[in-house]
């Protein structure tokens, strides 16, 4: 997993998670939807570095809805694989996620009107250069606490509750290396 999620991907996550769930096979789907999307653009201030380089962001997967029983809360299931690129000075480094889970592993309904949701976050990633050679990596799984506000699907609170089992390599500190800044 990486040090820090991709903003868009974390959004993404965190939205599921407010009206959504993962659940045993047992449990009933109420939903499936795509999360395919791509984007392309600018970065400012790449890293803090100040660079502006240009980027491609392709994201596939999936998600569903699951209920549990017959007034349980929704849970959420999420799969997805991007790949970005990011171009300076004629130079590219490809960020591969080929394989990322996301999926809600407890609820508690907190009686006061949120929920605390406990979700799992896991995959891969992996930073390669110009030249084809493998820059930085970081893959394992982290849990998350989050708490939700139940009327407005807003996230109030998140938490880290168990960090990262896997690498951590710093992708920033990698990229500007190779770029030579």
């Amino acid at each position: 997993m990486p040090s820090n999620l991709n903003p868009l991907v974390t959004a993404v996550l965190i939205g599921g998670l407010a009206i959504a769930g993962a659940a045993p096979a047992s449990a009933e789907v109420i939903e499936r939807y795509s999360l395919d999307f791509s984007t392309s653009g600018v970065v400012d201030d790449f890293c803090g570095s100040g660079l502006q380089p240009s980027f491609t962001y392709d994201q596939t997967g999936s998600g569903s809805v699951k209920m549990r029983g017959n007034d349980g809360p929704l849970w959420f299931h999420e799969e997805v694989s991007i790949v970005q690129t990011f171009t300076y000075n004629g130079m590219t480094v490809t960020d591969i996620q080929p394989n990322t889970l996301a999926k809600d592993l407890k609820i508690v309904d907190n009686g006061d009107g949120t929920l605390s949701i406990t979700a799992l976050f896991t995959g891969g990633d992996r930073l390669v250069g110009s030249d084809g050679k493998l820059l930085a990596k970081g893959d394992g799984q982290i849990r998350t606490l989050f708490t939700i506000d139940t009327a407005s699907g807003e996230v109030i609170s998140d938490e880290l509750i168990f960090g990262s089992t896997g690498t951590n390599d710093d992708f920033c500190e990698a990229i500007l290396a190779h770029w030579g800044v």
